[in-house]
C-alpha cells in the first residue's frame, strides 16, 4: 500500500488539497480524518490501564508493578492506523489521510513508525487564513446556534476583527517556525505547498504533488481535475454551499486596515520568509 498524509493548519486550503487528490483514479483520499481524537483515546486507556494493574498489584501485595509502555499503544495506533488506510484503498493504487492537527503535532509518530510514507503540508498566509476562520465559524454559529464557534474567536472577551487577526498572525508564525524545527532538512518524504500557489498555478502544483506521491498523470487527468476542483463545482455539488467561500489571496485587503495588516506582517514575517510567501509591495 502506497500511503501519504496530507493536512496543515485549518483554513489554509487543507479540504482543496484533499479533494484534489481524491479526483485522481488512482488515489483514495475521500475525506478528512480526527486521528488526535484516537491518540487522545489510547492516551487515557494507556494512563486508564496502568493504574488499574497497579491498584491490583496493590491488592495482592507486589512492590513493583511494571507499567506498560507507551510504545505498545503506539504501536496499537499505528496499526488501525494502517488498517483505516487499508479500508480506505477501494484498490486503488495510492491512499491519503487527510488530517490537520495529527499530522502537525505528531511528524515523529509518521516518521518512526510509517517510513515508507509521504506527507503534504500546505500553508496559507496567516492574515488571510485568519480571516477564512472568523467567517468560518460565523457561519457555523448561524447554522448551529452555538455559541462556542463564537466565543473563540474573543480576544480579551470581544470580537474584534483586526486583533483577532493579529493574534492569530503572532501564533501562525510561531506554528510555522515550530512545524520546521520538527522536521529533517531535505526531507525527501515531506513536501510543503502554499495555498497561493495552489490557486495561481494550480496544474503545475498539482503536477508537482503527483511526481511526488510518485502517481501517473497526463494532460487529460489534469484538465479533468481542474474542472472537478473549481469553486462552482464544489457549490453546485454539496449541501452546504456556503462552506465553500472564495479563498482570499489579498492578505485582508478588503477586510482590514493597513495598519493591522502591516502589525500582522511584521509578527509573522519569519514564517512567510521560510514558505516564500510573496508580501503584496504595498505592505512590504
Amino acid at each position: 500500500m502506497n500511503l501519504f498524509f496530507c493536512g496543515g493548519i485549518a483554513k489554509s486550503g487543507t479540504t482543496l488539497l484533499q479533494k484534489i487528490l481524491n479526483q485522481h483514479d488512482d488515489i483514495s483520499c475521500e475525506l478528512e480524518d480526527d486521528l488526535n481524537f484516537l491518540l487522545g483515546e489510547f492516551i487515557k486507556i494507556h494512563k486508564g490501564y496502568n493504574l488499574r494493574i497497579k491498584q491490583i498489584g496493590d491488592r495482592i501485595g507486589l512492590k513493583d508493578v511494571k507499567p506498560i509502555s507507551s510504545k505498545v499503544y503506539i504501536n496499537a495506533l499505528t496499526k488501525i492506523i494502517n488498517d483505516i488506510a487499508e479500508e480506505r484503498r477501494l484498490d486503488k493504487k495510492f491512499v491519503g489521510i487527510s488530517d490537520n492537527n495529527f499530522l502537525l503535532e505528531n511528524l515523529n509518530i509518521l516518521n518512526d513508525n510509517f517510513i515508507n510514507s509521504k506527507s503534504i503540508i500546505i500553508f496559507r498566509n496567516p492574515i488571510d487564513r485568519a480571516i477564512s476562520l472568523w467567517n468560518h465559524n460565523h457561519r457555523l454559529h448561524t447554522k448551529e446556534n452555538e455559541y462556542g464557534h463564537i466565543k473563540v474567536l474573543e480576544i480579551d472577551g470581544k470580537l474584534d476583527l483586526d486583533k483577532f487577526v493579529i493574534h492569530k498572525s503572532n501564533l501562525w508564525n510561531s506554528e510555522v517556525k515550530k512545524i520546521f524545527g520538527k522536521i529533517k532538512k531535505k526531507d525527501k518524504n515531506l513536501l510543503f505547498i502554499t495555498y497561493e500557489l495552489l490557486c495561481t498555478k494550480k496544474s503545475d502544483v498539482i503536477k508537482k504533488i503527483f511526481n511526488f506521491i510518485g502517481c501517473k498523470y497526463d494532460s487529460s487527468t489534469i484538465k479533468n481535475i481542474l474542472e472537478n476542483t473549481s469553486l462552482e463545482n464544489f457549490r453546485a455539488k454539496s449541501s452546504s454551499p456556503e462552506f465553500y467561500d472564495k479563498g482570499s489571496l489579498n492578505f485582508g485587503e478588503d477586510y482590514l486596515n493597513s495598519k493591522t495588516i502591516k502589525k500582522s506582517i511584521e509578527l509573522s514575517r519569519e514564517s512567510l520568509d521560510l514558505l516564500n510567501i510573496k508580501i503584496p509591495d504595498k505592505f512590504k
